[in-house]
Formats: C-alpha cells, structure tokens, sequence
C-alpha cells in the first residue's frame, strides 16, 4: 500500500512546522509567500490530497503529450542527441502519447508577468501535457521555471541536486574510469593528459572524475595525469590546446590521452597528426560516446559506447512511474557502457 501523506509528512521534510504547513496549503496568512510555495510544490509532488496516486489525466478530448526541452546549442547535433530524440518519439509511440519539441535558450527572462506554461510554450494546450523530459544541461534557473509548471519533469543527461525530480544519465564516471583504466593497466601509459571542459555538462566533470579516480586507483608512482580545461563550449579550444601542445618539452608530451568526448578526440587526432604526431605509436588517444565518426576516424577511435536510443527511452520510462507515482522517492537511474577497443589505443 502507498504510504499517506500528511501534512507532518511534509512538515518533517521542510523542516516546518505543522501550523505553518497547514497555513500554506489552506491559503491563510501567517506564512511567506515563499514558504507557501515551497509547501505547496512538495504537496503536489508527494501527491498530498490526492485519492488515489495517479496523476490527473489529460481533459476530455485533449491530446496526451510529452515536451521535450532542447536547448538550442544541442538541436542540430545529429551523432548525439538526435539519436536521444528518437528515442525519446520511440518511446512516446510505443506508449501510445504524443510529443512535442521545443528548443529552449539557455536562460529565460527575469521577471516576466508570463506563467511559466507562457514563457516555455505559449503555443501548447497544457492540458494535454503529461509531462517534460528536459535535454542537457540547464541553468538551475531554467529547470526552475520548467518545474514550476506543475508537470512531472525528468532530466536527460544532466543532474540538479536542488530539484526532487527523476533523472536518466549515462555512468559518466564509470566511462572515464573505463578509458584510464585500458591506457594505464593494458597498455602501460604513464603520462595521461585529460581534455575536456566541465562548463560543458555535467556529464564532462563526471567523467573528469572517473578518470582521476582511475589514475589514482590503478595507476603507480610513475603514472602522471594532466588535466586541461579548455573553453569547448565557447571555441577555440583547438587552437588552446595546440599551444599548450607546442609549449611542452619533448619529454613532457603525453603518451596517452582522453578525451571527453568523441568530438574532441577525434578533432584532436587530426590537430596531432598535422603536427607530425603518430597515433598510436608515438601517442594513443580514446574518446567516450561512440558516435558513428568514431569507427570512420583515421585511425579508428578507441572510445566507450553509450546507449543513446536506450537514455532516450528510459527517460519515458521514467515519465510514465512519475505519473502512476508521484509520491514516490525521485530516482537517478545510470546506464552502464561498454568498452570499444580500436586502433587510435
């Protein structure tokens, strides 16, 4: 049976007390308007006052759907999150629910007189809305603002610590982990530099862990890990890390490098070998994604596969518990990868 719902329940998690919740919800003062809004959202997500849990449906004659929120830099990925997208629609179709795709900036205007359902998608009838499956990174302003609608809401590839609400990622850390591990334990590599940006997503700086984790795990006294932080997402990072390449004494090159994604690798290889840099046998580089370039690459990217479709649809999954539970604990869910060994390691 679902346990109930009180309001000491939700009293004992806001750390308030029984008579300042029971002011919240009933509407009468004595409380700030936003300690009533605090009560009140976690009310809706315990599903306090509701009679059975199952989240009201759709009205008569209004079409189901999902939003999906892309923020605008990642819609015309196609190695990617195209492939999330799909999905994301596989999953909806299979369940009978429609979709509709939305590409978000990055931020929204403060202080607008707009409801939240206005400044999202003034376009839609949320009526018809079963839920929000968000893409990527967001600032915690946005995700805010989309949690803000009432709707259940899942995070696809990203992770908010301040928003109870379910997220679908890879094991990022696990995928760096993987890379570090094969250049230190299989193929004997003692100087490593990691290459990524941690502004990108959350996903990068987990994988940035990973990767130290490993080094300091499995590699020796001998093993040496750089790390370098450079500006993927804004550009130019190429030509950052060229410099920094050609600044290095011949005995301080790299034997070995990781790359946070298959982009960056992939580009990088071809930076070094423009630079009379043999791969793999005068530096071996892996990548983490496996996006179909990888196989293509000269010489053919060592990366860690990542379940694309399969994020896409779990993320569904994982709309459709929120709706038949919304008193239930939120949940993180992981999907493991896979290790592709190829030729550039």
């Amino acid at each position: 049976m679902p346990r109930k719902v009180s309001i000491q329940t939700i009293a004992d998690q806001l750390g308030l007390s029984k008579y300042a919740v029971s002011r919240a919800l009933s509407g009468k003062s004595g409380v700030s308007q936003a300690t009533r809004e605090r009560v009140l959202k976690l009310a809706e997500t315990l599903g306090y006052g509701l009679p059975a849990q199952k989240a009201k449906p759709p009205a008569s004659g209004t079409a189901s759907f999902v939003l999906v929120c892309i923020n605008q830099s990642n819609r015309g990925d196609p190695s990617y999150w195209q492939r999330v997208l799909e999905g994301i629609i596989a999953g909806c179709r299979e369940k009978g629910w429609q979709h509709a795709i939305v590409s978000q900036p990055l931020s929204f205007p403060k202080g607008s007189a707009l409801s939240p359902q206005e400044t999202i998608a003034p376009h839609l009838d949320w009526n018809g809305c079963l839920g929000l499956v968000v893409l990527g990174a967001y600032p915690y302003s946005a995700l805010q603002l989309m949690a803000r609608t009432g709707k259940p809401l899942v995070l696809l590839d990203h992770n908010e610590p301040m928003l109870d609400c379910d997220a679908v990622n890879h094991a990022n850390i696990d995928a760096g982990m993987t890379v570090a591990h094969h250049l230190i334990a299989a193929r004997r590599c003692r100087s490593i530099v990691y290459l990524g940006d941690d502004g990108r997503s959350t996903s990068f700086s987990e994988r940035r862990i990973g990767v130290r984790i490993a080094a300091e795990r499995y590699g020796d006294e001998r093993t040496k890990l750089r790390e370098w932080e450079l500006p993927y997402e804004e550009g130019g990072w190429l030509e950052e890390a060229q410099a920094r390449f050609e600044r290095l004494a011949p005995e301080e090159r790299p034997d070995g490098w990781i790359c946070a994604n298959d982009d960056i690798a992939i580009r990088w290889m071809r930076k070094l070998q423009e630079l009379g840099v043999s791969i793999p046998e005068q530096t071996l580089v892996t990548g983490i994604d496996n996006v179909e370039g990888a196989a293509h690459a000269s010489p053919r990217l060592t990366t860690v596969n990542l379940c694309k479709e399969e994020l896409g649809a779990r993320a569904v999954e994982a709309l459709q518990r929120r709706i038949e539970r919304p008193g239930s604990p939120a949940e993180r869910i992981q999907l493991r990868s896979a290790f592709i060994p190829r030729d550039s390691a």
